[in-house]
């Protein structure tokens, strides 16, 4: 049920651990189990404030959200800080929750 699309025009020497960072942080900042956490990764032209230097936005969705929103945006800056050395001042994250009837899975819906 959460999902992170990490979406950055910076280059990305190792997905593989990427995706499992991203996977980890997401579970352990949310308190949702790994086991229905879903990253994918896009390499994509952007700019921010003007410039197109190293940059990323993040689109998180979940049946809810944490309530320490703050901590989790940390938690992800942080992460991306450190697996593709993008600063905080140059990454968005975006969060949305879902109701359970508007999330499929397994052939069915939360």
């Amino acid at each position: 049920m959460p999902f992170l699309n990490i979406v950055t025009n910076s280059q990305i020497d190792d997905e593989a651990a990427l995706i499992k960072a991203a996977s980890q942080t997401v579970s352990q900042a949310s308190g949702k189990p790994e086991t229905y956490v879903m990253v994918t990764v896009q390499s994509q032209n952007m700019s921010m404030s003007g410039e197109q230097g190293p940059a990323a936005f993040l689109d998180y969705r979940s049946l809810g959200l944490p309530s320490e929103r703050a901590a989790f945006s940390d938690a992800l800056c942080s992460m991306i800080n450190q697996q593709l050395g993008i600063n905080g001042d140059r990454i968005y994250i975006g969060m949305t929750d879902s109701a359970r009837q508007d999330w499929g899975w397994n052939h069915a819906t939360f």
